[in-house]
């Protein structure tokens, strides 16, 4: 038997697979981003070409099937009560019906350093605009519940935002979060990302370190260099990931992928997985950046 013939094969019953848990309920399948996936298209006809035997290239494809399928997911998830400084729940009893939540910090002269932990649910979410408040949140659509949490130290605050309970029905789970940060503390930012569509414009405000680990996500980043010293973290699974850099800045790469495909503009390569900007050396400004992806696009490019 053809190898072609059992990997179509095996494409169509994993889909349909999919398609009855999804219309059991079983599974919280999030179809509308699976055309964010597309490189996963291209890792599949690269291994049913491979020169290797059909059981290995089965295999492969099982393997890439099951991580994509993974990281796309809406899992349930149930947090337990913590003992936290602060905590804010605004939001309708009846969570069959779509919320809309929105909560503010303030922002005191004392704060120097920020840091922001963020979880996100399915859906879209955006940081790029400025605010008088520390942090501004705003959510539309669906049932999904935030609350949060604040620390405070003499010159420092702590932000942690996360998901309530969540609750897996049928019906439109997807969300918009739209976040604005004030531009003058120092951010600390760590994000976990699944199954959304992330714009981060950070060129307005000071990043020291930026943290993402996301699966399924599409990403578009854009740093800037309010910061002199900048370190970019992301640890990425079956997701598509736009990085723009200002041409002011040096910029450090370091990239790990498995089964990924990059286009990388504006930089000299180094050595195997490592890259560097011409103005590295000389640059006022630098950014280091860590990239760990498997099954997943990436583009990483100045402006």
């Amino acid at each position: 038997m053809k190898f072609s013939n059992i990997f179509w094969g095996v494409i169509l019953i994993f889909a349909g697979v999919l398609f009855i848990l999804q219309n059991l309920g079983v599974i919280n399948f999030e179809w509308t981003y699976l055309w964010r996936l597309w490189p996963v298209i291209l890792i599949l006809w690269g291994v049913s070409v491979l020169p290797a035997h059909s059981l290995i290239k089965l295999g492969l494809v099982l393997l890439v099937l099951a991580g994509s399928v993974y990281f796309m997911i809406d899992r349930t998830i149930y947090w337990e009560d913590k003992s936290w400084d602060y905590r804010i729940e605004n939001w309708e009893e009846d969570d069959r019906q779509p919320i809309d939540q929105s909560f503010n910090i303030p922002y005191e002269d004392s704060t120097e350093y920020a840091f922001l932990s963020l979880e996100m649910a399915a859906g879209g979410f955006v940081i790029q605009e400025r605010t008088d408040y520390l942090l501004d949140f705003s959510k539309k659509g669906t049932r999904s519940k935030y609350s949060y949490v604040l620390k405070k130290t003499d010159n420092k605050s702590e932000i942690f935002i996360e998901r309530d309970e969540i609750k897996i029905i049928k019906g439109n789970n997807k969300h918009s979060v739209n976040i604005s940060l004030n531009e003058f503390p120092i951010w600390n930012i760590n994000l976990d990302v699944g199954a959304s569509a992330v714009e981060l414009d950070l060129s307005n405000f000071k990043i020291k370190e930026l943290d993402i680990d996301g699966g399924a996500a599409a990403f578009e980043i854009r740093l800037g260099d309010a910061y002199p010293d900048m370190s970019v973290n992301i640890d990425a699974g079956a997701s598509a990931i736009e990085l723009k850099m200002p041409e002011t800045s040096g910029c450090e790469l370091k990239i790990s992928s498995v089964l990924s495909g990059k286009s990388i503009i504006g930089f000299e390569k180094i050595d195997h997985g490592h890259y560097k900007t011409e103005n590295f050396d000389e640059a006022e400004n630098k950014i280091f950046i860590k990239l760990d992806a498997a099954v997943s696009s990436y583009t990483i490019t100045r402006y």
